[in-house]
């Protein structure tokens, strides 16, 4: 096999080596134990308090934070991933002899959250900030393609200063005049309080050609998904009330930005993302909680009347628990959850499939050691290319860069979007996919790559990426906790509920369990 396309593996350490024979085995252990902690306690045993056993399905970042929180709190923890690897969309991949993440890559530092958490893990010292390199933007037609960097105080692309020349070159003379309007234009007080997305703000505060030419491509590139469909106050918290006090828009993302430099609002790990998987699994099994790979559950019962009010049914076996949480995507957690409903009170499973594809291309191109399209690129949706987005991580990691050494680079493209078809990614044809990686890469950072310097490659598919929360998911989660309350000890974790991002996903896991042992 050509070294361009040689085999590079996710991770399959203790993280994931369980066979499906081996699961079961666990699950039968796990059983008997609940059947001898409930059923065989001698007067000794009777005078000491029994661990309620809570059992958390799904092994992704969500299951995993709120396993361990239940796990300090005295439950007794099972957790049953049904693929054969925990972190969900945290991924890790080998290629080239370097450990990359093949999912998410990084943080949002704002408000300190995940920062905080990872204090807890003793995973602080590994910290990672960005080289600082600011992002591209990739625009133009059949005949030329154009690069910028984008203005470096935008948020999701929107100016903090619509004068600038990084602002003129990209919406032109036109473009920047209406965006200055802005400045001048007051703000209505009805927007303090009604529904408002990205699209609307941007297009009534400064214009088609900011919302087309900056915003969108941030939105899609990042988010996957059209600024139309998302609400101003998921997609960027405090904005609103920003622009309330300042009057503008442009003014109300100065306000929050700062002058950030450009990078230093995201963070990583020395290692890569999935250090944060390994240490959760870790010091899970540290403490004696149960983590059971290849374990898919196919039903949940709730008896309000019973010892112990859950059954748990997977792989056949049917455990015991006081405590459920559930940490799957939305449509398996429904297909859980709706059973135990009345029919008036059920969730509709709002159709969320989506193909969405990472390929990862290391490569030994010398010409790219001096970043000529910064940390990454984002691409204009009208620009005659297929990827989304381009991550150049070792422009933007410098451990990375340390580890793969000079002439030796990492790209990562992002292909497909929520809600479109991409034939090439739906095609499940990942030779296909490295080779328009190879091409678009090569158009991106304006530096031709062949096959040839192509060390190592490695595909990650997503089929149920998370939008950013828009009205709509806001009412599916308002119904949802309406419909659970009976449901004492039922609780549903994860970015569908949440949101996405790592902050948002870390928190509302942690809400949803703070309740003491019994």
């Amino acid at each position: 096999m050509s070294k361009e396309s040689s085999p590079a593996s996710v991770e399959r350490s203790e993280i994931s080596s369980q066979s499906p024979a081996h699961a079961l085995r666990l699950l039968e252990k796990v059983r008997k134990a609940n059947e001898t902690r409930h059923n065989k306690r001698t007067a000794t045993d009777e005078a000491k308090p029994k661990a309620a056993h809570a059992v958390v399905i799904g092994g992704g970042i969500a299951g995993l934070v709120a396993a361990r929180d239940l796990r300090q709190t005295g439950y007794a923890v099972t957790v049953l991933e049904a693929n054969d690897s925990f972190g969900g969309s945290m991924r890790t991949t080998d290629v080239a002899g370097l450990k990359i993440d093949a999912g998410a890559e990084s943080f949002a530092v704002r408000q300190g959250t995940v920062a905080a958490y990872l204090d807890e893990l003793d995973l602080s010292e590994k910290i990672a900030q960005t080289s600082g390199q600011s992002a591209w933007l990739i625009q133009g037609d059949e005949q030329e393609i154009v690069a910028h960097p984008m203005p470096a105080t935008a948020l999701l692309g929107i100016p903090a200063d619509v004068r600038t020349d990084a602002v003129r070159n990209i919406i032109g003379r036109a473009g920047t005049v209406r965006a200055a309007a802005d400045l001048i234009t007051p703000m209505s007080k009805k927007w303090a309080t009604q529904k408002l997305s990205v699209a609307e703000v941007v297009r009534t505060r400064m214009g088609q050609a900011v919302l087309d030419l900056l915003v969108s491509p941030v939105i899609n590139g990042v988010y996957s998904t059209d600024p139309a469909q998302i609400s101003i106050d998921a997609a960027a918290p405090g904005l609103r009330q920003a622009m309330q006090e300042t009057g503008s828009l442009a003014r109300a993302v100065a306000k929050l930005q700062a002058s950030a430099p450009a990078g230093s609002r995201v963070g990583g790990l020395e290692g890569g993302m999935f250090t944060l998987v390994e240490s959760l699994v870790k010091q899970l099994e540290d403490s004696g909680a149960t983590l059971v790979r290849n374990s898919p559950v196919t039903a949940v019962s709730y008896d309000a009347h019973a010892q112990i009010t859950y059954t748990v049914t997977s792989l056949g076996q049917k455990i015991q628990a006081e405590r459920v949480v559930i940490a799957t995507p939305a449509a398996p957690a429904l297909e859980l959850i709706n059973p135990l409903l009345a029919s008036e009170a059920q969730i509709s499973a709002e159709d969320t499939s989506n193909s969405i594809a990472l390929a990862i291309l290391v490569v030994d191109k010398p010409e790219l050691d001096d970043a000529p399209r910064g940390s990454g690129v984002l691409v204009n949706k009208n620009a005659p290319l297929t990827a989304k987005a381009l991550t150049h991580s070792t422009a933007k990691w410098p451990w990375l860069a340390n580890e793969a050494g000079p002439g030796t680079h990492v790209v990562r493209l992002s292909f497909g979007r929520i809600g479109e078809s991409e034939p090439v990614v739906e095609s499940g044809n990942d030779e296909a996919l490295i080779e328009l990686a190879i091409k678009d890469a090569s158009k991106i950072l304006g530096v031709q790559l062949h096959r040839d310097d192509v060390l190592g490659s490695f595909v990650s598919r997503f089929s149920d990426m998370v939008p950013l929360q828009g009205e709509a998911a806001v009412q599916r989660r308002v119904d949802l906790e309406q419909a659970l309350a009976p449901l004492v000890g039922l609780d549903v974790v994860g970015a569908w509920i949440s949101g996405t991002g790592l902050a948002r996903v870390i928190s509302q896991a942690r809400r949803a369990v703070a309740i003491s042992a019994r």
